[in-house]
């Protein structure tokens, strides 16, 4: 599959870095500038962010739209999204070779040297989207924005810049306090643009400063008090408002608010019913935060069991924020060389008085949590172990599972 050979030729380093992929689009003919596009970043919610935006557009206009995302939960084309349908596998897979010969002819050419995997991602979403002569494309910044792969569009492209949340999360690349973080994220915001956030405190603060800088008009929405979900409906529908005043809208009189309420974006806070799983990729300590308060609004007094796997980020602060003390958790590693081991996280667990179990993988550690009397099994820590949990589901793999 062409994922796995470009993972395997390019590696999983990441290059924090424009230059290569604007040169890269030069010599490709700058895709990226054939159409408007949005860009929105954050620490949390950036992907419903983005969903709920194409998913408006494609609704409320007669414009063409293209969405890009990252990481995907089940399959690699989950990432390149035209009028809401994933591209086909099959043809999505032989264009990408295409665009990965003339991407190798660059580098030969111009002595670049190589492109980093999620560039060479970024590079086929813009080439796609080109191709697919859409008139508006979504795009999800993958870590930060300053330096994101996606960043190369330039102002006159843009019809919007979005900044979720800041909180702690990649410090390795983007630094180790809130203000390094916002000043990174801040670095989507275009010159004599529009900007809106839900940022707060500090953050918000960099935000500002960063939009003062160069002449862009920040919309600040408060988010105090909210659950995440309505968080990401009124941080979308504020976007919208600036969107809508640049683009042609279809129909003014639908309730867009309830619209975007409907919608369920995969891996997050999605409830499937069927198997009484609950799957959330929260995936940092905010993330776990926002997750605990949602649990108590829908499921308080709920006997829950959780099943738990993260990468090598924050786990202890993860688990404090969410999990609380006499809970049954299983934990387990997702698949990825940058899981945190389960012993690890079981030790730590045990010193916060939870009552856990180890299994080698997901399909054990849900085989295992049906054994135990519940109401509901949680499944969250990574996007990673949320994927592995809905291709399980989506095969079969696991066995009914009953409300005790």
């Amino acid at each position: 599959m062409f994922k796995d050979y470009v993972e395997k030729t390019r590696g999983p380093s990441i290059k924090y870095d424009l230059e290569r992929i604007r040169v890269c689009l030069n010599y490709l003919g700058n895709p990226q500038k054939k159409y408007k596009s949005v860009l929105i970043t954050g620490t949390n919610g950036k992907g419903s962010v983005t969903f709920y935006l194409s998913n408006s557009a494609c609704k409320f206009t007669d414009y063409k739209t293209g969405r890009y995302i990252s990481p995907h939960l089940v399959y690699w084309n989950e990432r390149f999204v035209v009028n809401e349908k994933q591209v086909d596998s099959e043809s999505l897979e032989k264009f990408s070779y295409e665009v990965l010969k003339r991407i190798e002819d660059c580098e030969s050419q111009t002595n670049i040297g190589k492109l980093s995997t999620f560039e060479v991602n970024t590079v086929i979403a813009f080439c796609l989207f080109e191709r697919e002569r859409v008139d508006v494309a979504f795009l999800e910044i993958g870590m930060g924005g300053r330096l994101d792969a996606t960043n190369v569009v330039d102002s006159e492209d843009v019809l919007c810049s979005v900044i979720t949340s800041v909180s702690f999360d990649h410090m390795n690349h983007l630094g180790d306090s809130i203000e390094e973080i916002a000043y990174e994220k801040a670095g989507i915001i275009k010159e004599n643009n529009d900007v809106v956030t839900a940022a707060s405190g500090i953050a918000l603060e960099i935000i500002k400063q960063e939009a003062k800088k160069v002449n862009s008009k920040l919309i600040c929405l408060s988010s105090t008090n909210k659950l995440y979900p309505e968080k990401n409906i009124e941080t979308a529908l504020a976007a919208w408002g600036v969107i809508s005043k640049k683009i042609k809208i279809k129909d003014l009189t639908l309730d867009k608010k309830e619209f975007l309420k409907s919608l369920q974006f995969p891996g997050r806070f999605h409830f499937l019913k069927e198997h009484n799983l609950l799957l959330d990729g929260a995936h940092n300590p905010a993330g776990a935060y926002e997750l605990r308060k949602m649990l108590d609004k829908y499921y308080s007094n709920k006997k829950i069991i959780y099943i738990f796997g993260m990468l090598n980020k924050d786990f202890q602060s993860f688990i404090n924020n969410l999990i609380p003390k006499n809970s049954f958790v299983i934990c387990v590693e997702p698949k990825s060389e940058r899981a945190t081991g389960a012993k690890c996280l079981s030790n730590y667990l045990l010193e916060c008085d939870c009552k856990t179990f180890i299994c080698k993988d997901l399909k054990e550690a849900i085989d295992k949590a049906q054994t135990f009397e519940h109401d509901l099994i949680v499944i969250t820590g990574s996007l990673y172990l949320v994927g592995e949990a809905l291709e399980f589901v989506s095969k079969k793999q696991i066995k009914e599972l009953v409300v005790k």
